[in-house]
């Protein structure tokens, strides 16, 4: 096993940790494949059922006694009927935006192999959750308001979690991605004018090109090169993010999301996120995000 690399404090100061969920339940969805579909960094442990999972050209089935190590990306699932897991979705990136972990994920191992994990997911399932003992993707997802206390605890028990999740794929091989070679910082400030804006704009790079002192094409090119993706396609998957969000967290009406979102009219929403998820709006709303793994 190679030794971990060793972080200098300017550069783990400026990891960004985003704490998803952790939830223990049933599967939502059974007997079909989902849309391929974004997903973040995470582990679930199957207890019983069946996964599958297509991603990076393959597939890959997961069965009681195994857990499973995503990959932030895109891909398709499958859960049997009576699936019931044990999940963390977590985002842990560079400051420019970066997966910290990508390359060696996708991976099954037995949970044999993860017992010290396996009681670190399930003690943070306790602190999160209290005394519940099942706990679904759609509440296990959905934000609430906490003293600061309360969520200096929840900060503690997801950072506690993240070094036992670390220290497994450090023991597999798995080391974090490089991170880019723009010593200027000019990349991270894009990517945080990317993330802090508003939504319901429409995109115009100009500002932040003549800002950074680049031309508007360069910033394109920037972000296709670091970061594999258009400042459009970005901002879409904010959008879609969001959207999910919105849809499952409350009651808010489709209109009213929609222009949030920069949609003008409700019928182009509804549009665009059967084009990204395969379903409407509303369909995902009556079946409660039914995505998660």
């Amino acid at each position: 096993m190679p030794a971990a690399a060793l972080l200098p404090p300017a550069l783990w100061r400026d990891i960004t940790c985003e704490w998803l969920w952790v939830y223990h339940g049933m599967a939502p969805r059974v007997l079909e494949w989902s849309q391929e579909i974004t997903v973040p960094a995470g582990v679930f442990f199957v207890e019983s059922g069946c996964v599958k999972i297509q991603a990076e050209g393959k597939e890959t089935v997961v069965r009681p006694g195994q857990a499973f190590f995503s990959a932030p990306g895109r891909r398709k699932q499958w859960f049997a009927e009576a699936t019931r897991m044990l999940s963390v979705g977590l985002r842990l990136h560079w400051a420019e935006g970066l997966p910290i972990y990508k390359a060696g994920l996708n991976l099954r191992l037995p949970m044999r192999e993860l017992k010290a994990l396996h009681e670190a997911t399930q003690a943070l399932f306790s602190s999160v959750h209290g005394r519940k003992k099942e706990v679904g993707y759609a509440e296990g997802t959905t934000e609430r308001h906490r003293t600061l206390a309360e969520w200096t605890r929840h900060e503690a028990g997801f950072r506690q979690w993240a070094a036992e999740y670390v220290t497994v794929l450090e023991k597999q091989g798995i080391c974090p991605t490089p991170r880019t070679g723009m010593g200027d910082r000019r990349l991270e400030h894009l990517r945080l004018w990317l993330q802090e804006r508003p939504l319901d704009q429409t995109l115009d790079l100009k500002p932040i090109a003549d800002e950074l002192s680049l031309s508007p094409r360069r910033v394109h090119d920037l972000l296709q090169q670091e970061l594999g993706m258009t400042a459009q396609v970005y901002l879409d998957r904010r959008r879609l993010e969001q959207a999910r969000l919105r849809l499952i967290q409350g009651d808010t009406a489709l209109k009213e999301i929609a222009f949030g979102l920069g949609f003008r009219h409700p019928p182009h929403f509804t549009a665009w996120f059967r084009r990204h998820t395969g379903m409407t709006p509303t369909a995902y709303r009556d079946g409660q995000g039914l995505q998660g793994a």
